[in-house]
């Protein structure tokens, strides 16, 4: 016996070790050992268990090793880097009870003499990439308790004969390339304890059976196929399920009844199918429900304020559906609820003020309603809120300064309201603001807070279509994170800044803004130019007139002079012709050059 697991030992297995032959017991796990099983370990046929796990073996897994290893009960070689295929000679293990292959690089298809490990209990080849069909001889270990093959390549479908395996309590083949129905015969699974078959092509509907023999059933995963159908009416018979995922297929018809009172629920997803019906009656008291989502689906109803006494929730997830009514102030109740998203429903009234409550909100998404009234100046109070959505509803009145409080906020998105007054000042001490804040299609008016250049990790600002006037802040420019902007439908007036995302943003950014003028491909500033043009001219105009003005007082300051000399050059009798001529030819040359 041998134990030298976890002692960091980071060398190849020397080929010595194949004298001890003798040796009934080897474990090497947790180490950094390298290289290829060596053959000698051959000798080692008194072993009955081997445990090579968590280290760093490559090459493959030796025929002649396996067939010298009949005493095996157990076999360990998972979390290192085998390659190759499984020997066929793995069946020569007839005394194995345990099978850990997985997390190697395993390859090929699983060999059907695998069917000869009759009194196997754990078979676990996971996180390989093994291909082909499960073989048809692991439905006949009726002894066989755990069957772990998610995360290969398998292909084909899962016969009937699955029913056979009495004593199996989990199954897992998720993330494979499955097909085909499930068979009746899973309902006939009465050990069964976790059923998981996500991520794969199965198709067609659920035994309605299933769960009803199943009393220790306690996970279940359809998740990610086209399974379609109404669910399994006794899946919760047992009172024992804590996790149920069947999200993106296409489930359809009313959820079963014995979910209602099934209060051992910690986890459901039931989002993105065709589910219908009133949502209302649904659930009943949860407890130990910690999320749940039914998005994206057909369900009419109301928000029943029993889901205030759910306290131990954390998500809740209900967007996509036809809900109505108010948002029910019991929702305060739940102290632990970090994710709550209403989105794309039809709920009215206003955001109950009690929500100030929801000290851990990290994510509110009540977008796509019919909410109307305030934004509470309370939300400002939930310091732990990363991403808030109140877009496209009725809401009014102006922005609360006090969102500005929310200091570890993302994301900002109060877009199609009727929202007015001024953008707070205050929004600009968001530092933390990264993905987006949008504030478009509302009636905001003022200018644009300088402010929001401290906005340094912002991505996308949105202020379009609004009664927006003034400038748009040079400042602006220096905000490098900014990948778009949209300026668009204001009355903002002046030069667009240079630097940054404005050096590449298009025209359409910009428009709907007669004031607006710059370097924007696409941007005709006719209209400003035309403005300027005439600003220029009435310039123009004005200091023509003050030269001309001026001239003329000039020259007839000039002609004053001469007519004054000439009449001191009569006097002295030094009058002629020329002179006078002289005189005539300078006043015209000045007045040409005035005009």
């Amino acid at each position: 016996m041998s134990f030298l697991s976890a002692n960091f030992l980071n060398s190849k297995v020397p080929s010595e070790l194949g004298l001890c032959t003798n040796l009934t017991f080897l474990s090497l796990a947790v180490n950094n050992l390298t290289g290829s099983l060596p053959l000698s370990l051959a000798n080692l046929t008194k072993l009955s268990e081997l445990g090579l796990s968590d280290n760093s073996f490559s090459g493959q897994i030796s025929a002649s090793l396996v067939s010298n290893w009949t005493k095996l009960t157990s076999l360990q070689l998972q979390n290192n880097s085998l390659t190759g295929k499984l020997p066929p000679q793995i069946g020569l293990l007839k005394k194995i009870i345990i099978l850990l292959l997985y997390n190697n690089m395993l390859s090929g298809p699983i060999p059907d003499e695998i069917g000869n490990l009759k009194v196997m209990t754990g078979l676990d080849l996971s996180g390989n990439h093994f291909s082909g069909p499960i073989p048809s001889t692991i439905w006949n270990l009726t002894n066989i308790t755990v069957i772990n093959l998610f995360f290969n390549n398998l292909s084909g479908n899962i016969p009937m004969d699955i029913g056979n395996l009495t004593s199996l309590q989990i199954f897992d083949v998720d993330n494979n390339n499955l097909e085909g129905e499930l068979p009746d015969t899973i309902a006939h699974l009465t050990a069964l304890t976790s059923f998981s078959v996500f991520t794969n092509n199965f198709s067609g509907s659920i035994s309605r059976d299933f769960g009803k023999n199943s009393p220790s059933l306690t996970h279940v995963y359809f998740s990610n196929n086209s399974f379609s159908g109404e669910l399994p009416s006794e899946l919760c018979s047992g009172h024992n399920l804590v996790v149920l995922a069947v999200n993106n297929n296409s489930f359809s018809g009313s959820l079963p009844n014995s979910l209602r009172n099934c209060s051992s629920l910690t986890r459901v997803r039931l989002d993105d199918n065709k589910f219908s019906g009133n949502i209302t009656e649904s659930f009943g008291i949860h407890t130990n429900l910690i999320f749940i989502s039914l998005s994206r689906n057909h369900r009419v109803g109301h928000l029943s304020p029993m889901w205030g006494k759910c306290i131990s929730l954390t998500a809740m997830e209900m967007s996509g559906n036809k809900l109505s009514g108010k948002i029910p102030s019991e929702l305060s109740k739940l102290s632990k609820l970090q994710f709550l998203s209403l989105h794309s429903n039809e709920f009215s009234g206003n955001i109950p003020p009690e929500i100030e409550n929801l000290s851990l909100l990290f994510m509110l998404n009540l977008s796509r309603n019919h909410l109307s009234g305030e934004i509470p100046k309370i939300i400002g109070r939930l310091a732990q809120l990363n991403i808030v959505d109140l877009s496209d509803n009725n809401f009014s009145g102006s922005i609360p300064k006090e969102l500005s409080n929310c200091n570890r906020l993302l994301s900002l998105n109060l877009s199609h309201n009727n929202l007015s007054g001024v953008i707070p000042y205050e929004l600009g001490n968001l530092f933390s603001l990264q993905y987006l804040l949008d504030l478009s299609s509302n009636n905001l008016s003022g200018e644009i807070p300088q402010n929001l250049q401290k906005l340094a990790t912002l991505e996308i600002l949105n202020v379009s279509h609004n009664n927006l006037s003034g400038t748009i802040p040079q400042s602006f420019s220096s905000m490098i994170s900014l990948q778009s902007v949209d300026f668009s439908y204001n009355h903002l007036s002046g030069l667009i800044p240079t630097g940054g995302v404005f050096q590449t943003e298009t025209a359409e950014a910009f428009v709907g803004n007669p004031g607006l003028c710059g370097d924007v491909k696409g941007l005709r500033c006719a209209t400003v130019s035309s403005q300027k043009g005439s600003g220029g001219a009435n310039r123009k105009v004005l200091l023509g007139v003050t030269i001309s003005v001026g001239g003329v007082l000039f020259i007839g300051m000039i002609c004053a002079g001469i007519l004054i000399f000439r009449r001191q050059a009569k006097k002295h009798g030094e009058e002629s012709k020329n002179i006078e001529d002289n005189d005539q030819s300078i006043c015209m040359i000045m007045i040409n050059l005035n005009n």
